[in-house]
C-alpha cells in the first residue's frame, strides 16, 4: 500500500474501488465516460496530497526540529516564534520539534484567509490548533493554522502523553502553516527566512552552551 497518512487508507481503498464502478458503467452509458480521468485524477491527488512517506528523523535532544516541511516564512527571535508556510506540493504529515509531554491542546474557530504576500491576516485569524509541550528546557507551543482550502488541523497525540522528537504528531488537511513558539533564552536560531525545511530533520535552533 502507498505510504498514507494516520486515517486515510479507507478513502484510498473508497476511491480505488470507484475506478473499475465507473469503467463499467460506462460502457454502458457512453456519457459517463468522462468520470473515469476524473476519478483517475481524483485519486492521483489524493495519494499524492496524504503521502507519508518513511523518514529517518533525528534525535537531537540539544536541537529544535522542524514541525513541517516547507519554507521559513518569518523570523521572531525576540519573541522565539519561526514560522513555517507549506504548499500543496508540501508532505503535510508534521512531526515533534522537541520531545515531550503534551499538556494542553486548545483549537480555536477563525478564517481562511489565504496565505499571499499582500495579505498577512492569516496567522492571526485563521483557524488553528495549539499544542503546548514542556520538556526541561521549557514549554513550546505548535500552532497549525489552516489556510484558505484547509478545513481540518489533526494531532494524533492527547493530553498528558509523553511525545517523542521527530515521530509524527498529526497534519493539516490541505494546510498552510505550522508556527513553532520555543524558550528563546535557551536557543541559537541557525535558520534563515526563506529556507527550505523537512520536517524532523531540519534544525531550526540549538541551545546554547554555558
Amino acid at each position: 500500500m502507498f505510504p498514507l497518512a494516520k486515517g486515510h487508507v479507507q478513502i484510498t481503498l473508497a476511491l480505488t474501488t470507484l475506478l473499475p464502478i465507473v469503467f463499467f458503467y460506462s460502457l454502458l452509458y457512453n456519457w459517463l465516460i468522462f468520470l473515469i480521468p476524473f476519478n483517475v485524477l481524483l485519486l492521483a491527488g489524493h495519494l499524492y496530497f496524504f503521502r507519508d512517506p518513511a523518514r529517518n528523523t533525528l534525535k537531537l535532544t540539544n536541537n529544535l526540529l522542524a514541525p513541517a516541511d516547507g519554507k521559513v516564512y518569518e523570523i521572531l527571535p525576540e519573541e522565539g516564534i519561526i514560522r513555517i508556510r507549506m504548499s500543496l506540493f508540501d508532505v503535510h504529515v508534521n512531526r515533534w520539534p522537541v520531545s515531550g509531554r503534551v499538556t494542553e491542546i486548545t483549537t480555536k474557530s477563525g478564517k481562511h484567509w489565504p496565505f499571499l504576500p499582500f495579505i498577512r491576516r492569516g496567522t492571526d485569524e485563521n483557524s488553528k490548533k495549539t499544542v503546548s509541550l514542556t520538556n526541561e528546557f521549557g514549554t513550546y507551543q505548535i500552532v497549525q493554522i489552516v489556510g484558505m482550502i484547509a478545513r481540518r488541523c489533526v494531532i494524533y497525540a492527547k493530553e498528558n502523553e509523553n511525545v517523542d522528537q521527530g515521530e509524527r504528531m498529526g497534519m493539516i488537511r490541505y494546510g498552510s502553516e505550522v508556527d513553532i513558539h520555543f524558550p528563546r533564552e535557551k536557543y541559537d536560531i541557525v535558520v534563515q527566512e526563506k529556507d527550505r525545511t523537512q520536517a524532523g530533520k531540519t534544525v531550526l535552533a540549538q541551545t546554547r552552551k554555558g
